[in-house]
């Protein structure tokens, strides 16, 4: 699980690396945040409610390119030290 200090760290970053206000609403961070809350323990979890879209507000990906919040969670799920779930193996 992800304590509040981990979670804090991640959110800032992730607010850095903002490049558009559309941004905050885009499926590629919704994506992260979800996957933050997840993994993420109950203290933490408060940290990262304001950062989710009401349901039915996010949109599909702009396609900026780069896409930091993109950028952001694939650097997240490659790191084994974040994700609680074991990565799925297709063969």
């Amino acid at each position: 699980m992800l304590n509040r200090e981990t979670v804090q760290a991640a959110l800032q970053t992730l607010e850095a690396a903002l490049a558009h206000d559309e941004c905050l609403t885009c499926e590629c961070l919704q994506g992260f945040v979800t996957q933050l809350s997840l993994d993420a323990d109950e203290d933490a979890a408060a940290l990262i409610r304001p950062w989710l879209a009401p349901r039915g507000q996010a949109h599909s990906c702009l396609g900026c390119e780069p896409c930091p919040p993109g950028d952001q969670f694939a650097v997240y799920l490659r790191n084994p030290n974040n994700s609680r779930q074991q990565p799925i193996v297709l063969t």
